[in-house]
């Protein structure tokens, strides 16, 4: 697969030296006054490609800005998404070293600067050294991104490289051991090339001891080849080491959360997750004309991790015993490629103007993973417990559950007219055709995979703005996913194994969004139904994956921003949704001696109401100038650890603070989290739930220069 990109970045490349003598100062663009980052006026990549307002598209979008980022503290994407209306962090697919969620109660996907940021499954611990904003598009995104999970899509924005000299370093120092140090430098190399290098190291020795050790290298540059030709390179560079924790505290033979000590462990001491990841983007971009561009994207991805955590696990059984207890033990090697060439075409007259979005794109992606599972010895006493292992040497078994290669290889074509009638309506419509060939080999003998697929998925919407403070929106969209995880019989469907079948989602969604208090508040409130269906269960701990999952989630949501007074700034949340399991099959708890239908119960790991506000006040005296305080709670109701919702993660409130002093070259912060010390669950795990940080507290110090 090497050989591909070299082609398309030589293509890419090409018309460079055709231009090599052009004149070499950067355009001039004159724009108005800029909406501030995060309000409804503000343009996204997420959900447009084409920055678009965030008030003109048909589609819930929330913006977590650098400022909010900034005041909150935030360094982990749970932190972040914290700010988000129906996003909520699972244990599926991160396993105690990712981030991963559920949006509006169903799966979603990472994109980075627009692009795919790897799988869902066995992902990594996002960081926020180079974030600039986080940007969520609810439901799904197959029209614009390609196959992709129904709840949503988080865009991860990164910092740019600046045409005038800049450069902060910060550190962070905390509870739990933790020690961070970040550098940030940015300016000209030339009059035509702007460079950026941001450069991160965290240690902690973490909540429960769930450690964590990171080194990051973000270099990135942009040259502008001529006034119509900017070339811009992006390099990542991250190595990873993570302790998971895939138990957390167990649920009892009361089916209650054990009341035992926070910082109490099951998971085995020996647990680690070590990744590496580097992933090179080159996009070249010409504009032709103000109204004409075209946009060219390569990006190399090579992710290896290596890894040893806990899988199975009962809850206490009633002789308050752990059992089933095992290990695993992984090793992935995953190459992602995607060459991409889109069109931007602003057309039309006063009365019907249309920006027009088409483009084709390649994927490649290639993963070899072998897995090996340990067989561990039971927990005599869940509410005094000792671990009985400490190192895989004392394993009761040991089986290869697979060495297995999983490719995928396709080609798509898709467009998107977003279509202003006057100043009042405009109409987006989008299309996006899809041809992959897939395939799993060596995940057990006669049940390889090999199998070419072909979709069409669609999105279609209209917003309606009374006023240019109003939007009012409908919009519908669906999409397909492959779900090429390195867990087993994911991409099977067939007892013969030659076959894959995609699981769909589609989401309905009306709305409004709003600016008020003369562009001082923003306001984005939806109600939507999202479904998920032909997605691989597994029925009972022996069982293989079938195809037979089928969800619904049906809700309300409102996401506020507001600056009503100077030196205020407030960002708030809240979401209430039905989400269920609309698939007829039974499925049998043998702990407890339950056999029930899984129909009308609630998905693992989805709380029916959330909620989240925050203020930050910058006092406005001159005496108190510099200074500045901030606060915020956080509601979860309680959510289930089982598809027979038998196992329930209570609710919780937690509160927050912080205390800073500002000035134009430095700043510092006190970051103070869980100010009561509250015992709560961040989510539900396999056979318990996930302990949430003590009270605890973090000094950061910026210097700019």
């Amino acid at each position: 697969m090497h050989r591909y990109p070299w082609l398309a970045i030589a293509a890419l490349t090409l018309p460079v030296s055709a231009t090599a003598e052009e004149p070499t100062l950067p355009a001039i663009v004159v724009k108005g006054a800029q909406a501030p980052a995060g309000s409804v006026h503000s343009a996204v990549q997420a959900g447009s490609k084409t920055d678009v307002p965030v008030k003109d598209l048909p589609a819930s979008v929330v913006v977590v800005p650098k400022a909010v980022l900034r005041d909150q503290g935030v360094t982990d994407m749970n932190q972040a998404m914290s700010n988000v209306s129906a996003v909520q962090p699972v244990m599926g697919g991160g396993y105690g070293f990712a981030n991963n969620y559920v949006i509006r109660g169903q799966a979603m996907r990472f994109l980075r600067d627009g692009y795919a940021d790897g799988t869902s499954q066995n992902g990594y611990w996002r960081t926020f050294a180079d974030v600039e904003r986080v940007e969520v598009l609810k439901g799904p995104g197959s029209a614009l991104y390609g196959a992709s999970q129904p709840g949503g899509t988080i865009n991860v924005v990164t910092k740019q490289p600046r045409r005038t000299f800049g450069a902060e370093v910060g550190t962070t120092v905390g509870s739990f051991g933790t020690l961070n140090a970040t550098a940030d430098i940015t300016g000209p190399l030339s009059d035509t090339v702007a460079a950026r290098l941001i450069v991160n190291s965290e240690k902690t020795d973490g909540w429960r001891g769930l450690s964590r050790a990171i080194l990051e290298v973000l270099p990135s540059l942009t040259w502008n080849i001529h006034h119509a030709s900017t070339l811009t390179v992006d390099y990542d560079h991250r190595e990873l080491k993570v302790t998971p924790d895939n138990y957390g505290l167990l649920f009892d033979r009361h089916r209650k959360v054990v009341p035992v000590s926070r910082e109490t462990k099951y998971y085995s001491p020996f647990n680690f997750s070590d990744q590496t990841i580097d992933r090179l983007t080159l996009g070249h971009e010409w504009r032709f004309s103000s109204d004409l561009m075209m946009r060219t994207a390569v990006i190399q991805d090579r992710r290896s991790l290596q890894m040893l955590r806990n899988a199975g696990g009962n809850p206490g059984n009633a002789s308050n015993q752990m059992t089933g207890r095992n290990a695993r033990t992984q090793s992935d090697d995953a190459r992602y490629m995607q060459v991409q060439n889109e069109v931007v075409w602003h057309t039309g007259g006063p009365q019907a103007r249309h920006t027009v979005l088409a483009g084709i794109e390649f994927n490649d992606t290639r993963v070899d993973t072998r897995r090996v599972s340990y067989g561990l010895r039971n927990i005599g006493n869940i509410y005094a417990p000792v671990v009985p292992e400490t190192s895989l040497a004392d394993a009761t078994s040991t089986t290869v559950s697979f060495d297995r290669e999983i490719t995928s290889r396709g080609w798509a074509a898709y467009a998107q007219d977003q279509i202003a009638f006057g100043e009042h309506i405009k109409v987006r419509a989008g299309l996006r055709s899809e041809r992959l060939k897939v395939a799993d080999e060596g995940l057990m003998s006669g049940q390889n995979v090999h199998d070419t697929l072909s979709y069409t998925t669609g999105s279609l919407g209209a917003v309606w703005q009374p006023t240019a403070a109003t939007s009012f929106y409908a919009g519908w969209s669906n999409g397909k996913f492959i779900n090429l995880s390195t867990e087993p019989g994911r991409i099977s469907a067939s007892v013969d194994g030659r076959t894959a079948t995609p699981e769909s989602g589609s989401q309905l969604e009306i709305g409004a969004k709003l600016s008020l208090l003369d562009n001082r508040m923003d306001l984005t409130t939806a109600l939507f139904e999202t479904r998920r269906e032909d997605y691989y269960i597994t029925l009972s701990s022996c069982g293989d994956p079938t195809p037979q999952g089928k969800d619904r989630t049906r809700g309300l949501e409102v996401d506020l921003t507001a600056r009503p007074l100077p030196g205020l700034t407030t960002v708030a949340n809240v979401v209430w949704q039905d989400a269920q399991t609309q698939s007829n099959t039974t499925a049998t708890n043998a702990q407890l001696g339950v056999t029930d239908s899984l129909h009308g119960k609630r998905p693992a790991g989805v709380a029916r109401a959330a909620g989240r506000l925050w203020a930050a006040y910058r006092l406005q005296s001159e005496a108190g100038r510099g200074w500045g305080f901030g606060g915020g709670a956080t509601y979860k109701s309680g959510s289930y650890a089982d598809a027979l919702n038998l196992y329930e993660v209570p609710s919780y409130v937690v509160l927050d603070g912080q205390l800073f002093y500002e000035t134009r070259t430095w700043d510092v912060a006190l970051n103070l989290r869980n100010l009561t010390d509250r015992r709560y669950f961040t989510n539900a795990t396999f056979s318990g739930a996930l302990p949430g940080e003590g009270r605890s507290a973090f000094l950061t110090a910026r210097l700019r220069f």
